[in-house]
């Protein structure tokens, strides 16, 4: 990483690779690879060294981001690829705010809190400490040097482009890269995650891209018991008419068919009915949750029971090995959207195979039937409060007494 002004000084890798000067060396590249690097200013802004008469009328300096990626070919080749991309700068905080990135911080904010944990005398516990102090910071800075200063006191205002930035730093907290692994009071509880769990989580943290750092922390939770009746259903983009060229029918046009997801809830045990059947996708698996009360006659149209592994409980055929979906309806329509999410809800199929860095299994999870994955599925719903961390409503009141006292200082 170099710098070519004297007001943009060189930044500071944030993830994987090997650094040598100012290069960062990679043993592979793919579509999904994305390298974070965190560039500081000094006080007083981006000096303006253009000639201010030859600019014509662009009133504020611009700053250029380049990259050289030197690789080799699957041929042997030797290429360079030369990205170049100028943006503008500005004086007024609330255009900061505005254009910010969700995904871009989230990503940051990621692997950052990984670093905190693997440097020396980092921690589990000052990585969630700096996350949580990186939200209050930013929101404390958007309530001070923005219009948001003249709202009332006892309200938390929140920026249009980081309306999800709270949830993401708690979900983040309650990940399994950084939440403890035991329940207070509970010393001779099972760990979880494991030490092997969370090693794993925190190797695709740091690799984590914007398109996939909130799901990464933050799972989404469909409802399949009740599906709609297009649900399921895959839906093909309306071919391209004679004298019809402009961008809206050709983009429409050029797509891939893709499958109408089912409704999504909040992960939360208050959303889950025992009597309905629901698919929570962490990035990682599908789970597919089965609930107390739902008959047999209908889980079963859903799953392919047969004798082997398959076991008695509670005078129910409850598969245990081998998991496959059956030759139905709802089955089909179950199948299309795993493979749709699969390919990250887009038609792009090489996104999704590149955001996702395993090939994500679909895990049967029965209440109280005796199933190995229901308190990891409970553990998934980070909406809920845990014995070590709150729930959202209450982070977010303590995210709002924390900017109002910086504000007050």
């Amino acid at each position: 990483v170099k710098s070519y002004s004297p007001a943009l000084p060189v930044g500071n890798l944030v993830g994987d690779g090997i650094v040598n000067s100012a290069e960062l060396e990679l043993s592979s590249m793919h579509p999904g690879t994305s390298i974070a690097v965190v560039l500081e200013h000094k006080i007083g802004g981006v000096v303006d060294t253009m000639n201010a008469n030859s600019r014509k009328g662009i009133d504020l300096p611009m700053v250029f981001f380049q990259s050289a990626v030197l690789y080799t070919t699957k041929t042997g080749q030797r290429r360079v690829r030369v990205s170049t991309l100028g943006l503008p700068t500005s004086k007024v905080p609330a255009d900061i705010f505005r254009s910010a990135n969700l995904g871009a911080i989230s990503t940051i904010f990621t692997r950052g809190a990984i670093s905190d944990v693997e440097r020396d005398g980092g921690s589990l516990r000052l990585a969630r400490e700096n996350v949580f102090n990186k939200c209050v910071s930013i929101l404390a800075n958007y309530r001070s040097h923005t219009t948001a200063r003249a709202s009332p006191s006892g309200q938390l205002i929140l920026p249009e482009s980081l309306q999800l930035l709270p949830l993401f730093c708690l979900s983040l907290r309650k990940s399994r890269m950084l939440r403890h692994s035991i329940p207070k009071n509970a010393t001779s509880a099972k760990p979880f995650p494991t030490a092997d769990e969370r090693a794993y989580h925190i190797f695709y943290g740091r690799m984590v891209s914007p398109n996939m750092s909130l799901q990464c922390v933050h799972p989404h939770l469909f409802q399949v018991s009740d599906m709609r009746t297009r649900d399921g259903d895959w839906i093909t983009p309306p071919v391209l008419q004679e004298n019809k060229f402009d961008d809206a029918n050709v983009i429409a046009a050029s797509m891939r068919p893709v499958c109408q997801l089912p409704k999504t809830m909040n992960p939360s045990i208050a959303c889950l009915d025992e009597s309905g059947m629901y698919l929570l996708d962490d990035r990682f698996s599908f789970y597919l949750f089965i609930g107390r009360d739902v008959p047999d006659e209908k889980w079963q149209d859903l799953l392919s029971v047969g004798g082997v592994g398959s076991s008695r409980a509670r005078g129910s055929s409850v598969p245990i090995g081998g998991l496959s979906l059956a030759d139905t309806d709802s089955a089909h329509k179950l199948r299309s959207v795993i493979h749709q999410l699969r390919m990250l809800n887009s038609p792009n199929e090489a996104l999704g195979l590149t955001a996702r860095n395993t090939y994500a299994p679909l895990i049967l999870v029965f209440v109280g039937r005796g199933s190995v994955f229901e308190e990891e599925m409970d553990s998934l719903l980070v909406d809920d409060p845990d014995t070590h961390e709150r729930s959202y409503v209450d982070f977010l009141c303590d995210i709002h007494r924390s900017v109002r006292e910086r504000d007050q200082t």
